[in-house]
């Protein structure tokens, strides 16, 4: 069985009137179902036994959608019972139910949503996907970002992708940026860095090309070692991670300061730009005696 519900524009005698209610206006939302059961006293429709709706590029599946419509029989809402699955373009989305609001172009997934596109994997308890600009929001958020595999000869272990974990995670699509906030904890290797935000831009094959922190101090761990400073960047593809701004790093009881901290991922390895050690009074002790 076949429904769509067509697109209708509102009687104007102003023609600006008429472009302004069609750019308002829901677009047409195709469905494709088994069943249908139509309620026109409540101004709705259910769909079932598999269903597929499309608007433009958007294609939504899911067991039964609940579609609200208005007086004009435009559909304002669909409602996805199910497990749902979305594709647009390269993009593929995925949750335990979700809604479209065809008067916004905002898609609604909740849990234990996934998006994938270009080697880039986001999960998170909800997501919101504008579908007019291709902008996605996740919630309690959590990407898996390939970084480069070129870590030089030093490397002493194989290094995965970026895992970067946040209140709040934004995806742009056009742009290849995603931005973290709140709570963010970045690890890839050996290194795990913490901040309050994070900036991350890709590569048009998913790759990390560059990333910084803004709003807050930085804190990193790799192994026993420990670096703070204002600010932190990871260069070359996510190959090292640059520490400025009052950096410091500590290892056991003693501790560098210098113009950069460079952590070197999957080395085990830190590099101090103009180093100024403090060690222990003992330890300085026994080593003027």
């Amino acid at each position: 069985m076949r429904a769509a519900l067509l697109l209708a524009l509102l009687a104007s005698t102003s023609s600006e009137a008429v472009e302004e209610a069609r750019a308002m206006a829901p677009q047409e939302i195709d469905l494709v179902s088994e069943t249908l059961v139509v309620e026109h006293k409540l101004h709705r429709a259910t769909f079932g036994g598999g269903v597929i709706a499309t608007r433009g590029d958007l294609e939504v599946r899911c067991p039964t959608v609940v579609a609200h419509y208005d007086k004009r029989a435009k559909i304002r809402e669909v409602v996805c019972e199910g497990p749902v699955s979305a594709t647009q373009g390269g993009k593929t989305m995925t949750s335990q139910a979700g809604s479209f609001d065809n008067a916004t172009g905002m898609l609604h997934l909740e849990g234990g949503t996934t998006l994938v596109e270009a080697g880039r994997r986001f999960s998170g308890e909800r997501l919101d996907f504008d579908v007019g600009t291709s902008l996605a929001t996740l919630s309690r958020g959590q990407a898996d970002l390939p970084g480069s595999e070129d870590l030089g000869p030093l490397r002493t272990e194989d290094v995965a992708p970026f895992r970067i974990t946040a209140d709040k995670v934004t995806h742009d699509f056009d742009e290849r940026r995603t931005t973290f906030a709140g709570n963010v904890e970045a690890t890839r290797g050996d290194l795990v860095m913490r901040a309050s935000r994070l900036v991350v831009v890709g590569a048009g094959d998913g790759k990390v090309e560059r990333a910084w922190t803004e709003g807050g101090p930085v804190r990193v761990e790799q192994g026993e070692r420990r670096g703070s400073a204002r600010r932190g960047t990871f260069l070359g593809g996510g190959q090292r991670l640059v520490l400025e701004g009052d950096p410091v790093v500590t290892e056991r009881d003693s501790s560098l300061r210098g113009d950069r901290v460079i952590f070197h991922v999957g080395e085990g390895r830190v590099e101090v730009e103009r180093p100024r050690a403090v060690f222990p009074l003992d330890r300085a002790r026994r080593a003027g005696e």
